[in-house]
């Protein structure tokens, strides 16, 4: 994004803009992690085996579904299972994760143009600053050529005879 050549502030590339494309990649990737992970599964729990079947009927009641893909533990005072959620209730997850995604985005976004913001300000800043110098040096150059003038002029050239 940025370069500093002798010290001087470059920036590279413009600022992000929000693109629809790369939000619907972003969502399609967290839908993949949400489904990849036990995010969409829920879990019943029990200390006794009543307890935990009591909790694996009532979830099944509500539509969960027991999965495979996660073992079921059945150790003393510490059962519990997971139920894939129902496609209901994934899918009101997978809309809510949709709009944190999308607020992460613009976040994103809004913290990288930030940050070109403050780079072109720095940019502009300096190069004023760098124009300034400049204008001093070319001033005090040009004085001193007229004070050098002067002093050639009243001192003139040594004449030395032969």
């Amino acid at each position: 994004m940025t370069s500093q050549t002798n010290e001087r502030i470059t920036i590279k590339g413009i600022a992000p803009k929000f693109d629809e494309q790369i939000l619907k990649q972003r969502q399609t990737s967290r839908h993949n992690q949400y489904h990849l992970t036990s995010e969409s599964f829920g879990v019943a729990r029990g200390e006794i085996a009543f307890e935990f079947l009591a909790n694996v009927i009532e979830l099944a009641n509500q539509g969960y579904e027991l999965s495979s893909k996660y073992p079921i533990v059945t150790d003393p005072r510490s059962y519990h299972a997971h139920l894939r959620k129902p496609d209901a209730i994934i899918q009101s997850d997978l809309e809510a994760l949709d709009a944190q995604v999308k607020q992460q985005y613009i976040v994103d976004l809004e913290a990288e143009r930030e940050e070109y913001r403050q780079l072109l300000t720095a940019q502009l800043l300096q190069t004023r600053q760098l124009a300034e110098a400049k204008k001093i040096a070319d001033k005090q150059a040009k004085v001193l050529a007229e004070i050098e003038r002067e002093v050639a002029d009243t001192f003139g050239e040594l004449t030395v005879p032969d």
